[in-house]
């Protein structure tokens, strides 16, 4: 032992000899002793977990599981690495404990078989005496598309075979657990707010504004000599950077092992979403702090009756208290309540010579209309006992699509029968009568009745119309509008018979953006549906809660995705997206996410049932936009102003103007833009309903964090568009001066062609001069000069009709990036669908090339993707650099100098010669400078 002691004390001498520690073992969990409070635990029910004082292993408090489970707050891993948790345990008689160690999204823990299934736990017995236990996982569940980040969570349960107390828990690398309580700092704070309104009903935990809240600060000393610490309080926006109040500080003095908990009232001196902080500071260091977000409503809204203009709206799992939500944001719309599909209506097959049993929904109706809300019916799927498994027709309408029955409206098929009874009962309701729920997963393809899906919905809306000529119809689409199943729909000529056409999509921040709303309202005008609206009914937005701790699920913290739904909600609003309407927002018992990717996953509150900064967003956009009318979208370099006119109680042409601010997605600094003079006193407010006077300079932040405008004098939106107009980025020159007198070139602002199936625009000029064109390349073979040509524009993108497949070659100049979509060969289509950037010099000389380059592909299994640049002239074409641009995305730098003479063009070329592969090649920051002239 003596011996093994010296080489250990040896071990650290020579550690510290070359300036390192030995490494320490770090608690990763947060409040793992329960001092004072169960912020940073989730699925906490009063009813079966409680905090217990006086029978603690570890400070005053441990944690009581009559039945069921807890789960930590996530905390962070490296991948393929082991960790350990510990943790002190014991029952009221000898029984069972399970812990287990799932990622962080509950779907992806189920499917790695890490939760919820045999094996996913390990479990110890456990006695009437506190022992120490310990459980080694492997954090190696592979990332996923809703879980790209390594984080865990601890599920602590008693299996329900006897109550037990826990305390002390740890979380460490390695397969080695520890024997004590390991600390996370040596003062550790948790935040907890006593004046918490509740969740149920209207009252969702949100606070009145200008409120006065107390906040407590729950210290614990865990080491062994007390401290004096400085405890502090202080308010911070929902980005948490921003101070928002003045701090309020004590100083204190925390016995050994023993927790302080100390309570001030601050008031709100800001409206919507705010962190209260709550720091513990010793010699100007903070020791540790905790985040508590409180929310309270700039526009509390109280509507009686529906408004069909409304914009916004969600759905829920729950009854009237979710309405009274709803209705106190401001959302005027729901789907999925009643969930009302023909299973709903007639669940059970009658008996012949019986009439239905019909099931109707007029009190849910009668309830959210009582509070503003217009709703949803989705008539589809049919009463069960009319279909068969397998097949989306129901058994007395397997017609092809060429059988005359389908125009006869007079032959009454069992589906006829419901439509017709159900719309003509629901008649003079504030709803809308949607077909189907994404037609995409209901077997028309797998089945290949694509042409009988048309004729089913073309046959439906008629009988819907027939029976109430006011109803409002809508058929629904998964992604993209039109997907394979809608396009035979739209082929048909089968959107003349509806009014909406929704879609549906899931993602972090970004839905999607202005061109690709403006290719489906393309498509939808180009098909006979310049009538049909477009409205978004489902999916999006997920986010994490807002308290500080890892997030659960996505790459983006609750304060980005707030600022990328704002940003993508005004963009996609006010270039032709009606209405947005999400899912799934509410719980009237609150608990874990629908979809279950995460605690907070779709909704609106997080999974301790606080409201989200969205809950406050939301009531900001339906305040100003939630009626409104689209003025325009203009696009000063590196900014964007999406302008409405707010009619929400105004007459028709009266409209008050407001517009939405933001920086680019991808800004890597803020944007300052200079403002025109509006001829009235502006105003500045955050999303969150602060107002202040704006200056004549307006700074965007480069997080995405949007500002709203509008003038005290109600300025119309149209004095706004035409002021800005001349700002946009189109008009701005992407030439400059370089180094000394040399010229620069850079790529456009922006870049779009003039006319529909035209290279009008394309090549691109200066001063006179072209000197940007889109090539495609076809054939594909980029040494000869004539198989390049000007590229048209397809009225979204630079895209050709011809030898082109699955909308490869195409290309997008935006933001002063070009993004070029290329692929390879196929079957069928044995050619590399490539297109070029093609820059022309002004004049001869030797020009320098700097840029980054990435690639993102979508199919296929390629590694590397090869960006050319090549040297063009009127016969060929030879390469003079090269860059392989990795798989991951990873950006490339670009530095190259280039000879050009007169005849000559540079040509940057993605190629895909490998088969079935297809990717999007994007080049920022593009610099094309003159280093040298030649001699004339």
């Amino acid at each position: 032992m003596i011996n093994l002691m010296v080489r250990l004390a040896s071990a650290i001498l020579a550690l510290a000899a070359i300036g390192l520690e030995p490494a320490r073992a770090e608690n990763l969990l947060r409040n793992g002793s329960f001092e004072g409070g169960l912020l940073y635990w989730h699925n906490v029910r009063p009813k079966n977990h409680r905090l217990v004082r006086g029978h603690a292993k570890v400070g005053r408090h441990a944690l009581r599981i009559e039945e069921g489970y807890v789960a930590s707050a996530p905390f962070v891993t490296k991948r393929g690495k082991k960790y350990t948790v510990s943790l002190f345990v014991k029952a009221d008689k000898p029984g069972k404990i399970r812990v287990s160690m799932p990622p962080s999204a509950r779907e992806v823990g189920t499917k790695a078989k890490r939760l919820w299934t045999r094996g996913a736990s390990q479990e110890a017995d456990v006695d009437t005496e506190w022992q120490r236990v310990s459980f080694t996982w492997s954090a190696d569940v592979p990332p996923a598309g809703f879980w790209p980040l390594p984080h865990y969570i601890v599920h602590i349960g008693s299996g329900n075979t006897t109550p037990i107390l826990v305390d002390g828990v740890t979380v460490t690398s390695g397969t080695k657990g520890t024997t004590e309580y390991l600390p996370r700092r040596e003062i550790e704070v948790v935040a907890d707010c006593p004046d918490l309104p509740g969740y149920e009903g209207a009252k969702a935990n949100l606070f009145d504004r200008d409120a006065t809240v107390r906040m407590t600060a729950h210290a614990s000393n865990p080491t062994t000599q007390p401290h004096d610490v400085t405890l502090r309080w202080q308010l911070f926006d929902y980005e948490g950077e921003r101070a928002v109040g003045e701090p309020v500080e004590r100083r204190v003095t925390i016995p050994a092992g023993d927790t302080l908990s100390q309570t001030v009232p601050l008031k709100l001196v800001a409206t919507g979403t705010v962190i209260a902080r709550v720091s513990a500071v010793s010699a100007a260091t903070v020791l540790d702090s905790s985040d508590f977000p409180l929310t309270s409503l700039p526009y509390p809204k109280s509507a009686t009756e529906p408004d069909w203009r409304e914009r916004f709206g969600g759905s829920f799992a729950g009854g009237i208290g979710c309405v009274e939500k709803f209705q106190r944001l401001g959302f005027g719309w729901i789907r999925w309540r009643p969930h009302a599909n023909g299973r709903d209506h007639v669940p059970l097959e009658p008996k012949p010579g019986v009439p239905w049993q019909w099931k109707w929904f007029d009190r849910e109706l009668d309830e959210q209309e009582a509070l503003g809300c217009s709703a949803h019916i989705c008539l589809y799927p049919p009463p069960t006992w009319i279909m068969e498994k397998g097949h989306p027709l129901p058994k007395d309408m397997r017609w092809r699509a060429d059988d005359p029955r389908w125009d006869d409206l007079d032959l009454e098929t069992t589906w006829d029968k419901f439509v017709k009874t159900s719309v003509a009962h629901y008649k003079g309701r504030s709803v809308i009568f949607e077909i189907e729920n994404e037609p995409e997963f209901s077997k028309w393809d797998t089945n290949k009745i694509l042409d009988e899906y048309a004729r089913f919905t073309i046959r439906t809306a008629r009988l819907i119309r027939q029976t109430d000529l006011d109803a409002k119809i809508m058929v629904n689409n998964v992604y993209g509008i039109p997907s394979r199943v809608n396009a035979a729909l739209f082929k048909a000529g089968g959107l003349k018979y509806v009014d909406v056409i929704s879609w549906h999509d899931y993602h972090a921040g970004w839905l999607a953006d202005a061109t690709a709303i403006r290719r489906m309202r393309q498509n939808l005008d180009e098909a006979g549906g310049q009538h049909v609206e477009i409205w978004f009914n489902e999916g999006w937005a997920y986010t994490n809660t807002l308290v500080d701790e890892p997030i659960a699920c996505t790459g983006l913290t609750s304060a980005q995705s707030c600022n990328a739904i704002v940003d993508s909600v005004a963009e996609l609003t006010v270039n032709g997206q009606e209405k947005t309407i999400l899912f799934h927002t509410a719980y009237e018992t609150h608990g874990m996410s629908f979809w279950d990717y995460s605690g907070p996953g779709t909704m609106l509150w997080d999974w301790y049932n606080y409201p989200l900064p969205l809950a406050a967003v939301w009531n900001v956009l339906n305040h100003h936009i939630g009626i409104s009318e689209e003025v325009g979208f203009v696009r000063p370099p590196g900014a964007n102003f999406c302008i409405f006119d707010n009619v929400r109680g105004r007459a028709p042409g009266d409209g008050r103007g407001v517009m939405i601010a933001y920086a680019d997605r991808d800004a890597k600094t803020d944007v300052t833009v200079a403002l025109p003079d509006f001829g009235a006193t502006l105003v500045a407010e955050d999303v969150m309903g602060n107002a202040k006077p704006a200056s004549s300079s307006l700074t965007l932040s480069k997080t995405g964090r949007p500002v709203l405008l509008y003038t005290s004098e109600k300025t119309p939106g149209r004095v706004f568009l035409d002021k800005l107009s001349p700002l946009d980025r189109k008009h701005a020159s992407f030439v400059s001066q370089g180094q000394g007198s040399d010229p620069s070139w850079s790529l456009p602002a922006a870049w779009e062609g003039t006319k529909k199936d035209s290279t009008e625009g394309n090549p691109i000029s200066a001063d006179g001069r072209p000197i940007w064109r889109i090539d495609r390349v076809y054939p594909d073979k980029p040494i000869f000069a004539e198989n390049y040509s000007p590229i048209p524009w397809d009225g979204t993108a630079w895209h050709p009709q011809d030898h082109q497949q699955g909308g490869q070659p195409k290309a997008r100049i935006e933001n002063g990036s070009a993004r070029l979509s290329v692929a390879g060969p196929w079957q069928n289509y044995e050619f590399q669908k490539i297109v070029g950037l093609v820059f022309i010099p002004p004049e001869s000389g030797t020009y320098r090339v700097r840029a980054t380059a990435h690639s993102k592909p979508w199919t296929g299994a390629a590694k590397t993707f090869k960006l050319a640049i090549l040297k063009k002239d009127t016969q060929r074409a030879a390469e003079v650099a090269a860059q392989e641009l990795p798989r991951d995305g990873s950006p490339v730098k670009i530095d190259c100098s280039v000879e050009l003479s007169a005849g000559h063009e540079l040509v940057f070329l993605p190629l895909m010669p490998q088969w079935n592969n297809a990717t999007t090649t994007t080049i920022k920051d593009l610099q094309i400078q003159l280093e040298q002239q030649m001699p004339r």
